[in-house]
């Protein structure tokens, strides 16, 4: 690695013998040397021989050192190739001008032949480093260029998991909001017609960020869609995907997910629910002017961590003039610059003071509250928000 044998050497000089004799003792130490007897003939050789270190005279006819020394830092190719200047002059105001045109370093003639060796090396070993750091930066960028395009497409798979139109839902009104840490995440969440006036409302947050997190709301997604026509009570449901997710995810990969599973069902003036782990989503009482968190205190186990887990299903009223309202712990989890999170308290107060609004406006309302708050500081997780509303306008004309 001192030596490093092989590494070409341009020297330039118009002295035919001092030519020769720096040829000689670069050639005995394993260098490859490449000459020139003029400034042009220099750049020619740059362009075509591309050497790692040039030893450059100053003081040539037509075109000077100082002037090849210019050219090889004002071209892109070679504004890092080391040039050491071998002159004579040894005033301050050359030295300057030399500097000014980019040289790495001066020898003084006559030349020390160990002197020159030693600074060969020297810069060789540092052209060395700049060029392995210069390759791991292009790999790095030909990696993230890479992830990028993968990210790119997570990010579209995800958008068509998670759904668009939300005003084919006939009997509700449906808003939602879905904010990835970065371009992909970890939430996931679906509504479908179950039947008229009936509907299905599914919310998970899997641990961690990015690809992986979201390759398994892939797995969350086809389950659930799979399995909600063969299974219609909330308990079951969950059972079953959990089973699946222990099985074909937790068994390889320590991952889990939170989830909660809903049926609205409008007719019966019911609302049952299951839940693993997730914060307690708000059912919204708009004439009574208040929202609740559904649940007690313990939200149940996360899918994936045990196999043979047990989810119950409750039952809750649930009329026309209620609302439901979802969301995932980035939501209230998100902190200010003191370090205090945002909480479900803050939220639920967001929600009580807009009791009576429209869906748009309750997302709205907590987004515009989330952003207040965290004043951006950035943020830590993925955030989801899903508000649920009869469309009392459909009833009414049923």
């Amino acid at each position: 690695m001192n030596n490093q044998p092989g590494s070409k050497i341009l020297v330039v000089d118009d002295e035919p013998m001092n030519i020769r004799l720096l040829q000689i003792r670069l050639q005995a130490e394993g260098y490859t040397v490449l000459t020139a007897t003029n400034g042009q003939e220099a750049i020619e050789q740059v362009k075509v021989g591309k050497p790692d270190l040039i030893l450059l005279d100053v003081m040539m006819p037509e075109m000077n050192g100082f002037k090849v020394c210019q050219w090889i830092r004002e071209n892109e190719s070679t504004r890092f190739l080391p040039v050491v200047m071998v002159t004579a002059l040894i005033g301050d105001d050359d030295r300057i001008k030399a500097i000014g045109v980019g040289a790495d370093d001066f020898i003084s003639k006559p030349f020390d032949h160990y002197e020159v060796l030693a600074r060969v090396r020297s810069l060789l070993r540092i052209k060395q480093y700049r060029d392995a750091l210069e390759d791991a930066n292009q790999k790095l960028e030909v990696h993230n260029a890479r992830l990028v395009n993968e990210l790119q497409m997570a990010r579209e798979i995800q958008e068509i998991l998670i759904p668009q139109d939300l005003s084919s839902l006939a009997g509700f009104r449906v808003s939602a909001h879905y904010i990835p840490e970065i371009d992909v995440g970890g939430d996931f969440f679906d509504l479908w017609e179950i039947e008229p006036g009936k509907l299905g409302v599914f919310i998970s947050d899997v641990m961690g960020h990015g690809v992986s997190a979201a390759f398994v709301t892939v797995f969350i997604k086809t389950v659930v869609e799979e399995i909600r026509s063969q299974i219609s009570d909330p308990g079951q449901l969950l059972e079953t995907v959990n089973a699946r997710f222990n099985r074909l995810i937790s068994s390889q990969l320590f991952m889990f997910t939170t989830a909660f599973y809903a049926e609205i069902d409008l007719p019966n003036e019911t609302l049952s629910c299951a839940n693993a782990g997730h914060p307690f989503p708000f059912i919204i009482h708009s004439r009574q002017g208040m929202c609740e968190p559904i649940g007690d205190k313990d939200t149940g186990k996360g899918l994936g961590i045990t196999p043979n887990a047990v989810y119950k299903t409750h039952h809750y009223p649930f009329d026309r003039f209620n609302g439901l309202f979802l969301y995932t712990d980035g939501a209230y989890e998100i902190q200010n610059p003191q370090g205090e999170e945002f909480s479900t308290d803050r939220l639920q107060s967001v929600l009580t003071h807009q009791i009576n609004e429209r869906t748009g406006v309750l997302v709205d309302s907590v987004l515009d509250a989330i952003n207040q708050f965290n004043d951006g500081s950035g943020k830590d997780d993925d955030i989801t928000l899903v508000a649920i509303d009869a469309d009392k306008s459909t009833l009414e004309n049923r």
